[in-house]
C-alpha cells in the first residue's frame, strides 16, 4: 500500500495510508506558508511534537470539527482532554498501536509551553510505521547523539527534519542528523516560514546528495509518495 506525504509548509505535514489521514503539528491559518485552510483538512489522528504556536495553532479547531484523536506526551494529550477533546498520552519511548499503524515519541531538544502560558512537557519526535514504511519527523529539536540510535532501531525511509537554524538546527547539523538516521530521502521542515529562519532548500538536498541520501525540498501543497 502506497504511503503519500503531504507538506503544508513549516513543519505541518499530513500522511495518507489507504482510507486514514494523519496530521503532525497542524499549523494553517495562521501560517504565511500554509497552502490550504484548516477548515479543508479532517485527519483522524492529530500527532502533535510540542505545544509551541507554530505547531498546535490548528489543532483545536480541526479535532472538534473532525473528531480527531490527538496524540501526544501527557501534559499536551491532558491539556486538550480538559478542553472535551479526545486524545491518547504517551511519552519518550513508549510506541501506540492505531489502525493506520505504530507511533513511537522520541526524544527532541528543544522547549514546550501552549501561548497561553500552560506547561507543554518535553518536546519530542515521532517515527510512524505505516505499511510497511517509516517516517521520522524530528519535531523542533537541536542535533542530539541518540538519532544515531533512532537510526539503528529502525529502518527510515523519510526523515522531516528541521533546518531553520536558530530555534531548532541548521541545515549543516541536519545533514549530520540525516546521516546518523541513515535515513533514505530527507523532507526539510521548519524554514522559510519568516526571515528569521529562512534557508535554502535545494542547497540542503545538493549537501545531501554528496552524502548519498535523497533531499525532497517540496512547496507547501507538494506530496512525496513512499
Amino acid at each position: 500500500m502506497a504511503v503519500r506525504v503531504l507538506y503544508h509548509g513549516h513543519s505541518n505535514v499530513e500522511i495518507f495510508s489507504g482510507n486514514h489521514r494523519i496530521q503532525i503539528d497542524p499549523f494553517y491559518d495562521n501560517n504565511p506558508a500554509a497552502d490550504v485552510k484548516a477548515a479543508t483538512v479532517s485527519p483522524g489522528t492529530i500527532l502533535v511534537t510540542h505545544a509551541h504556536f507554530d505547531h498546535t495553532d490548528d489543532v483545536i479547531p480541526i479535532a472538534r470539527r473532525a473528531g480527531s484523536v490527538i496524540v501526544s506526551n501527557y501534559e499536551i494529550a491532558d491539556y486538550y482532554e480538559r478542553k472535551g477533546l479526545r486524545t491518547q498520552p504517551m511519552n519518550h519511548g513508549g510506541g501506540v498501536e492505531f489502525p493506520w499503524g505504530r507511533a513511537t515519541y522520541t526524544l527532541a531538544f528543544h522547549t514546550s509551553s501552549f501561548p497561553d502560558g500552560a506547561y507543554g512537557g518535553q518536546p519530542g519526535g515521532w517515527v510512524l510505521e505505516i505499511a510497511g514504511k517509516v517516517i521520522y519527523h524530528a519535531g523542533d529539536t537541536a542535533l542530539f547523539g541518540d538519532m544515531g540510535l533512532i537510526g539503528e532501531l529502525w529502518n527510515i525511509d523519510l526523515a522531516c527534519l528541521p533546518i531553520g537554524d536558530r530555534f531548532t538546527m541548521g541545515p549543516k547539523h541536519a545533514v549530520r542528523a540525516a546521516e546518523m538516521l541513515r535515513a533514505k530521502s530527507v523532507l526539510p521542515i521548519h524554514y522559510n516560514t519568516w526571515p528569521p529562519i529562512a534557508q535554502d532548500g535545494q542547497a540542503f538536498a545538493r549537501a545531501l546528495e554528496e552524502k548519498g541520501i535523497k533531499g525532497q525540498p517540496l512547496k507547501a501543497g507538494e506530496s512525496i509518495e513512499l
